[in-house]
């Protein structure tokens, strides 16, 4: 099994931990030394410390659904530097209506091999959105929308991302994950303004369609028009479900769904429709090879409200 399938599985069992609200599973996945930065429960170092601070400690909820995109992992021999989102559900149902609490956030976690396991050796976390009743979540800091970030940022891209500490991945991956890399990296560049970063996916001449107009035309263009987006919020988040990729040679098709249940699925949540995904756009992405690097060159993002029955996966992907 390659080093990316390891801690893709190890990361799960994080994310699965916090969703059980039994964070003491994540000990034996943890170093001794870890070091924990989170903008909603505040920092920690060590196994005891980290375990505590992601204790919840407000009221005892019995539902719960934590969602994985846009999972990077970029390793080097005993290193690895990942990235992912993670879209969360607690609630409380009391037999007649649904008392939720949404969440979403991104993580970047270091990751070190030792004596033959991959284990966290220190984990950040922004949490960019929060909607419902957050009076559920107990001494929690929440985004202050007076300020830009909402908080204090835990992730700086160009230090901590996995394209910044891991420049040569030592695993060969497929076609189909460089491809799904490439999407990830635009989505981590533009939310955390990383421009560098974000313009390295797509070409110098990109053409951004918005429905069947062109919204922007040329990197320079394009990268403008999300800087001043990127004012306009405390934080972005460009989660993507990527539900196929075509490849033709050196060109290849990207098909994704974009994820916002904090805009659109928070308005329709209730018991009937607990396991229901919300999407608010469709992407169908042009790529070529550049340099024996896959890039964008064409971007077509349809907007639109649509959903699907949940799967009841962690990582939502499905290729």
């Amino acid at each position: 099994m390659r080093k990316r399938e390891i801690i893709k599985q190890r990361f799960e069992e994080f994310v699965e931990a916090l969703e059980s609200f039994c964070p003491e599973k994540i000990r034996k996945i943890i170093t001794e030394d870890v070091k924990g930065h989170f903008s909603n429960v505040g920092e920690a170092e060590g196994k005891d410390a980290l375990i505590g601070v992601l204790t919840w400690k407000g009221k005892k909820m019995n539902v719960s659904r934590r969602r994985i995109t846009n999972f990077v992992v970029r390793t080097q021999g005993e290193k690895a530097q990942q990235s992912a989102y993670v879209m969360s559900l607690i609630g409380y149902d009391n037999g007649k209506f649904l008392f939720p609490f949404e969440f979403g956030g991104k993580y970047v976690v270091s990751w070190e091999e030792q004596d033959g396991e991959w284990k966290i050796k220190e984990i950040r976390y922004d949490m960019d959105w929060e909607k419902g009743n957050t009076y559920f979540a107990k001494d929690w800091n929440f985004i202050d929308y007076k300020i830009y970030a909402g908080h204090k940022p835990m992730i700086s891209s160009e230090y901590q991302s996995p394209w910044a500490v891991v420049l040569e991945n030592d695993e060969e991956l497929t076609e189909e994950e460089k491809i799904m890399e490439n999407m990830f990296k635009y989505s981590f560049g533009l939310d955390n303004c990383d421009w560098t970063l974000h313009h390295s996916s797509y070409t110098d001449d990109i053409i951004f369609y918005a429905g069947n107009s062109v919204m922007e035309s040329g990197a320079c263009n394009l990268i403008n028009n999300f800087k001043n987006t990127s004012h306009k919020e405390p934080a972005l988040e460009h989660a993507i479900k990527i539900v196929d990729i075509q490849i033709n040679g050196d060109e290849a098709v990207l098909y994704g769904y974009r994820i916002e249940p904090h805009r659109l699925g928070s308005k329709n949540l209730n018991r009937d429709t607990l396991h229901q995904s919300f999407y608010s756009a469709k992407y169908k992405n042009l790529l070529k090879k550049v340099d024996g690097e896959w890039k964008m060159y064409e971007i077509h993002y349809q907007s639109g409200v649509f959903f699907e029955n949940d799967n009841g996966k962690h990582y939502v992907d499905t290729i």
